[in-house]
């Protein structure tokens, strides 16, 4: 805890207790703005009675209002500053320093009648200061207490900085920075743009016609948001976090997002459960809980993740472990560049359809009961190297599994290729002179060993079907 000394009224100087490095820095800055008022004889200061205050008539720039005790205060006219403390010492007596008592009464200042276009307020008050704004833009910094900030119906440009309480703070239609303290903060912002910085376990809503940008360093924090908004989530410890429509969120730990309406995006998340009420990109997340009844675009994410959703395409990472269940079609690529590690996508209680892409590393892919599509070893930039998979299609309706002309190395094995009638085998973009001659060379190199038929491919690629020792030409299709 620190004491900031403020030039005050009548050759005494008003203190203002600050708790942190960061209040001690902008209450410092107070009192040094008006030091320099002081200095250039650009400085008026009054102390403020109980009640109704008219400002008088100065013809400096620089008009401050001074409040040493504690109840109900309103101000009107040119008033350009305002410090609520305690009653300090003489100006530039020795005994600055002694020990200070803080205002233990709480303050209520009615600014709403001030005509100034700007106003800087510092308090320092244990019970709090409640502080109506007017039509004017200013800075509130409140070092201590519970606070009420009350800029509703007005409009206005602040920086408003509050302590470690339980702090309340309504901001004006316009442009506010806002930075509440440690403590369970209610802030409700209004249209404009808003900067919200959230060290405690706040509760924050926005309105539409806004612009809003809130970092939750705290966590544990309820924001609900609305279209357009930018959530930052620093936290280690969850938030539950609602935004509106063309939205982003970047971060989180723990959280619960959710996208209310027709598009959002998420970004590097880790254990969120996410939901939206259209469609969703995700990007570079683990470990996540992800449902979306529209189109989901999920990219370079990893760990443990659980995808529901209407549609889906998903671009895998190294360690992705997905269970995917989508109503309509998930088409999945394995090759982002440099990704060789393993991934494992399990549609098998999907609704939907799986067209899946391995790539290079291990991949294993269990299918939908539906008809998917599977391509093994495709090549793309900075992705090379051999594609090692365990595929599964489903026992349902038929399957297609196979290569395209340039693929990859590897060693692939698909394990119920018997199971669904009619499941084919594809090389594509081969175009052979005579399609059916090719097929007959292909299952000249095949092998039967335990019960599994090995084909082996061009580009030194092997696959195995497991359980087929009758492996038929009307089953594999080169074109």
């Amino acid at each position: 805890m620190a004491i900031v000394t403020v030039v005050g009224s009548s050759g005494m100087t008003v203190q203002v207790t600050v708790e942190g490095a960061r209040m001690q820095t902008l209450a410092s800055s107070y009192a040094a703005q008006i030091l320099g008022a002081v200095a250039t004889g650009d400085f008026t200061s009054v102390d403020l009675a109980l009640g109704s205050n008219t400002a008088p008539s100065a013809t400096t720039s620089l008009v401050q209002g001074v409040i040493t005790t504690g109840g109900a205060f309103s101000m009107t006219g040119n008033y350009s500053n305002l410090v609520v403390g305690t009653l300090g010492a003489a100006f530039n007596s020795a005994d600055q320093d002694l020990p200070i008592t803080p205002n233990v009464k709480a303050v209520t200042v009615d600014g709403t009648g001030i005509t100034a276009s700007t106003l800087s307020v510092l308090a320092g008050d244990m019970e709090g200061v409640t502080f109506y704004a007017g039509n004017y833009n200013g800075t509130f910094v409140s070092t201590m207490g519970n606070n009420l900030f009350d800029g509703r119906n007005h409009t206005g440009n602040w920086t408003i900085a509050t302590g470690d309480g339980n702090d309340t703070i309504y901001a004006a239609a316009g442009t506010n920075n806002i930075r509440a303290g440690d403590g369970q903060n209610l802030i409700t912002l209004g249209t404009g743009a808003n900067f919200v910085a959230s060290e405690g376990q706040d509760t924050i809503t926005g309105v539409e016609n806004s612009s809003d940008t809130v970092t939750i360093l705290g966590g544990q924090s309820v924001v609900t948001l609305q279209s357009n908004s930018l959530v930052v989530d620093s936290a280690l410890s969850g938030s539950q976090i609602t935004v509106g429509i063309n939205s982003t969120v970047f971060g989180g730990t723990g959280s619960t997002v959710n996208f209310s309406s027709s598009t959002g995006t998420i970004v590097g998340s880790v254990g969120d459960t996410i939901s939206a009420a259209g469609d969703l990109d995700v990007y570079h997340g683990t470990n996540q809980s992800i449902s979306v009844s529209g189109a989901l675009k999920f990219i370079s994410g990893t760990g443990s993740t659980s995808i529901n959703a209407g549609l889906g395409t998903i671009w895998g990472a190294n360690d992705l472990r997905a269970t995917v269940n989508t109503s309509g079609l998930a088409l999945f690529t394995a090759n982002q560049p440099n990704t060789t590690g393993s991934q494992y996508i399990d549609a098998s209680s999907s609704a939907g359809t799986l067209e899946a892409w391995t790539g290079a590393g291990n991949n294993t892919i269990i299918g939908t009961s539906g008809s998917d599509h599977m391509v093994f070893g495709t090549q793309f930039a900075d992705s090379n190297g051999d594609s090692f998979a365990t595929v599964t299609g489903g026992s349902g309706a038929a399957n297609t599994f196979g290569v395209l002309a340039g693929h990859n190395g590897g060693d692939i094995t698909i394990t119920d290729f018997g199971s669904a009638a009619g499941n084919m085998f594809f090389m594509y973009n081969y175009k052979p002179a005579d399609a059916d001659k090719a097929v007959q060379e292909l299952l000249a190199t095949a092998t039967v060993t335990g019960g599994n038929t090995t084909l082996q491919l061009d580009n030194n690629m092997k696959v195995t079907f497991l359980g087929v020792t009758d492996l038929k030409a009307s089953s594999i299709v080169i074109s």
